[in-house]
């Protein structure tokens, strides 16, 4: 529903994505490994699909994001003629 109450059709179908920020502590990686989670490629998060709620769901530590974030950026900042930092 929208905020004024109004029904959206066909939302039952549409996939949620779900992005936690986190420490990726003994209990988290529990936790994934609970979920059938697959680790990304770096070993800083992992990600899979929980069927009951229909969501994709990324668990990422703070410097898989601050890295990926740099990575996008960079190529952004060499059209401009700008330093990466």
């Amino acid at each position: 529903m929208t905020a004024s109450g109004r029904q959206i059709p066909n939302s039952e179908q549409v996939p949620g994505f779900c992005y936690i920020l986190c420490d990726l502590t003994s209990s988290i990686e529990k936790r994934c490994k609970m979920h059938d989670a697959i680790r990304t490629s770096d070993g800083l998060g992992c990600f899979f699909y929980h069927k009951a709620f229909r969501a994709y769901v990324e668990v990422m530590s703070f410097d898989r994001l601050v890295n990926a974030a740099k990575e996008r950026n960079r190529a952004f900042f060499d059209k401009l003629g700008l330093p990466a930092t």
